[in-house]
């Protein structure tokens, strides 16, 4: 490997004009094996959108050139939208499917593309394509392509056109409800999102989904998502007072911190007392009342303080 002062040095040129030729060289590689007579000077002044043009009304039929005119058209800018209605399907038809991943990447910063009528049908397809062949429990191959599929769903620009309640069940029948409850929160309308949410966590296994959120989502492009869910979970479990069945968990200390942000303290003090964990109880007392600014004197004892706190009194 070499730095960009070697290859200047070597080449004579800029680090972009080295790399633009090759990309030449490669294109040119291509259409070689097609008997297609392109030297580098004739296919550099060329205009990219003819010889596209011209590939794509002769070759259209070979699945090696449609891949060919699509790296052109990324390449070379040309986002004409019904050549690329034509490579959409084309892609489809020769289930191409983990090369349309990449191209569909590739054009959602393209708007004027956000209209093509085989869009979502590519989208659904790239999307859904890791359950098809996936078990449960799904091997760890299967796991990272699912994971994978999400952060693809978070890219899609028309995700609301899309049956993301389905693409939900399907994580729930994977035993993946973290990534499940991720796409009902995609659901655009605030009544129906709120239904769906809620019905999920009536049914789910709450500590699995936190696991879950820990094990996959708290990096990356769905670290975003992390924190959303994780805050639905513990909100659900403070709203339903489900605080035995994480009281002895890792989860415990995310429970208490979720009920200072929220205000929602004495509930949780209450159940502590209730318990006779009177220990933990003042402990969580202390420290909220430290984070509100309000320090309790040393010399009142544990009892004094729970009394106090319960009844509203400083």
């Amino acid at each position: 490997m070499a730095d960009s002062c070697m290859v200047e040095s070597l080449f004579k040129k800029s680090v972009e004009q080295v790399k633009y030729f090759l990309k030449c060289l490669i294109f040119l590689a291509e259409f070689e094996t097609l008997n297609i007579p392109y030297t580098y000077e004739s296919f550099h002044e060329s205009p990219k959108e003819g010889i596209i043009r011209g590939l794509w009304k002769n070759h259209s039929h070979e699945p090696k050139v449609v891949r060919l005119v699509t790296e052109l058209s990324l390449e070379y800018k040309v986002y004409d939208p019904q050549l690329w209605s034509d490579l959409l399907h084309k892609l489809l038809d020769f289930n191409m499917i983990h090369y349309l991943r990449k191209v569909l990447i590739a054009i959602t910063g393209v708007p004027s593309l956000w209209q093509i009528p085989c869009l979502n049908r590519a989208w659904r397809s790239v999307i859904l394509a890791p359950f098809l062949v996936a078990s449960c429990p799904p091997s760890h191959k299967q796991l990272e392509a699912c994971c994978e599929c999400f952060v693809l769903l978070l890219k899609c620009p028309n995700v609301a056109d899309l049956d993301i309640i389905g693409i939900a069940r399907q994580y729930a029948q994977l035993n993946l409800p973290a990534f499940a409850l991720g796409c009902l929160l995609l659901i655009p309308q605030s009544k129906k999102r709120e239904q769906q949410i809620q019905g999920f966590l009536s049914s789910c296994n709450l500590e699995t989904v936190l696991q879950q959120v820990d094990e996959h989502m708290n990096t990356g492009e769905v670290a975003g998502f992390a924190s959303q869910i994780r805050c639905l979970i513990l909100n659900n479990i403070i709203k339903e007072k489900q605080y035995d069945r994480f009281f002895k968990t890792k989860y415990f200390p995310l429970l208490k911190l979720q009920v200072m942000n929220t205000e929602r303290v004495k509930e949780l003090v209450d159940y502590l007392a209730n318990k006779n964990c009177l220990d933990d109880a003042v402990a969580l007392i202390v420290e909220y009342q430290n984070q509100c600014g309000n320090h309790i004197l040393a010399d009142r004892s544990s009892r004094d303080i729970l009394t106090m706190f319960l009844s509203g009194s400083e």
